[in-house]
């Protein structure tokens, strides 16, 4: 485990971008895992600016969606599809060769897992797995519970995720998301954590415990092998 402390989101994100172009550089084809939201996208942004200074450098890097939400309209711009799209994907211009994802509209969004969990298993595993933390310590969409899943799965989402600001403003009831599960996470070669964003506080102070429990998934990291956790300080005041 690598603890890494940033004064601000802006050191964050650059020390997030040091990590995963290193890698890059060293590895042009490695499988990229992108969570949505707002705690990676200072570190998307940095991607998009080596891509505009330096034609060429993700050509061969190839992209895989970490979940979705399950029951959004087919327009509705707060899909992770949307989210990693306009921020990341596009912009590196990433055609659908080298790109894999949830399908945001499917119906059958257990087939859907299962089609995911195959592509991981034909071309993975994950080099570089880039993750946020909830409110509850989730990763993905995996909620704190008594025991998680291991591999590509629906999630039924905690009354904590559903009350975030973001499912507020989305406007139609959600109560369920497909997911990577703890063991597709657990194989990627390197995981990069963001823990910044209001109210994510107490999952820090309890994940620095090294207490390791179901109830705070992010926990589950202290057993992997090359993690990094990059903490914005400023978000933690």
């Amino acid at each position: 485990m690598n603890l890494h402390y940033c004064k601000n989101y802006e050191e964050m994100s650059q020390l997030g971008a040091e990590l995963v172009l290193g890698e890059v550089e060293n590895n042009p084809d490695l499988l990229f895992c992108a969570a949505s939201g707002n705690s990676p996208s200072g570190l998307y942004q940095r991607m998009v600016q080596k891509h505009e200074e330096s034609h060429g450098f993700f050509d061969w890097m190839r992209v895989i969606k970490l979940d979705e939400w399950v029951g959004l309209p087919v327009d509705s711009p707060f899909t992770s599809e949307h989210d990693v799209q306009e921020k990341l994907v596009k912009k590196l211009g990433i055609g659908a060769d080298r790109y894999i994802a949830f399908d945001a509209h499917t119906n059958d969004p257990q087939k859907e897992c299962d089609r995911i969990q195959d592509e991981l298993e034909d071309l993975g595993p994950i080099d570089i797995c880039i993750l946020g933390v909830g409110i509850n310590g989730h990763l993905a969409l995996n909620e704190p519970a008594d025991h998680l899943q291991t591999y590509c799965h629906v999630a039924k989402l905690s009354e904590t995720t559903l009350s975030s600001g973001m499912i507020e403003k989305v406007g139609v009831p959600l109560s369920e998301g497909m997911t990577m599960g703890m063991g597709n996470i657990f194989e990627s070669k390197k995981i990069i954590v963001f823990f910044t964003g209001k109210g994510k506080k107490p999952a820090l102070e309890k994940f620095v415990t090294k207490e390791i429990t179901s109830q705070l998934p992010v926990s589950m990291l202290w057993l992997h092998p090359n993690t990094h956790v990059i903490i914005d300080e400023a978000s933690m005041k």
